[in-house]
């Protein structure tokens, strides 16, 4: 962890419903290191008191006024009623709510500028939802693993092009290969109509093994 990034994180979720990703955006400015951290902006949600809306119209506002983070897209969820609420930090409209789709993909070009490999990867997501059998769960499991470590080329992308010239064919898989740049973690969130809670990530490790952990628990129908 980086000196001064300590405590944040890029996903996170609680028992009570609430739960949050970030993703960087790419090819906007050059990274600035004397920034804000993004990674609070997760810990913070999930910890305070504030409802989606209000939080994200704080951070709406803060971006607009000062700028203090480098380029983010925000995405909060109420796992009680899966609603969904998705912020750009490089967009001058603010926060809004993103529940038109049974299959929803976002990627480091955020909602409005989707790469190949987030569309593609949208359609391959459906045929494996539309076929699991709900009562074999490890099976849809492996499924979204191996969907995952998937490294075709979605090519050509004229977006990833245009905002990484020079790495946008690497950058063009779902699962990124690569010793200083690459995949490191794949998570993935299960809820069962019981508000059963199923969390299993896969970590890369040092020596180039994958470690997997799994946790179970029950949603806490009350976000506040």
């Amino acid at each position: 962890m980086e000196p001064g990034r300590e405590g944040g994180t890029w996903l996170a979720l609680s028992l009570k419903g609430k739960a949050a990703v970030i993703l960087n955006i790419n090819g906007e400015v050059v990274t600035d290191a004397s920034k804000k951290g993004r990674g609070f902006l997760i810990s913070n949600f999930i910890t305070s008191n504030d409802s989606i809306e209000s939080y994200l119209n704080d951070l709406h506002k803060e971006n607009i006024n000062e700028k203090p983070y480098n380029p983010y897209c925000l995405v909060l969820f109420n796992l009680n009623n899966t609603d969904m609420h998705y912020l750009s930090s490089t967009k001058s409209t603010g926060p809004k709510k993103i529940c038109t789709s049974d299959i929803i993909g976002i990627g480091n070009g955020g909602l409005e500028h989707p790469y190949k490999k987030v569309e593609t990867g949208k359609e391959e997501f459906k045929c494996i939802i539309q076929d699991a059998d709900t009562s074999k769960q490890e099976d849809l499991i492996e499924k979204l693993i191996y969907f995952l470590k998937s490294k075709k080329k979605c090519l050509p992308d004229d977006e990833l092009q245009r905002r990484c010239p020079m790495a946008y064919k690497n950058l063009s898989s779902i699962f990124i290969s690569g010793k200083d740049y690459g995949t490191r973690t794949h998570s993935i969130l299960l809820i069962d109509g019981a508000n059963n809670v199923t969390f299993v990530e896969e970590t890369l490790m040092p020596d180039f093994t994958w470690k997997r952990q799994q946790f179970e628990n029950k949603l806490i129908c009350n976000m506040y």
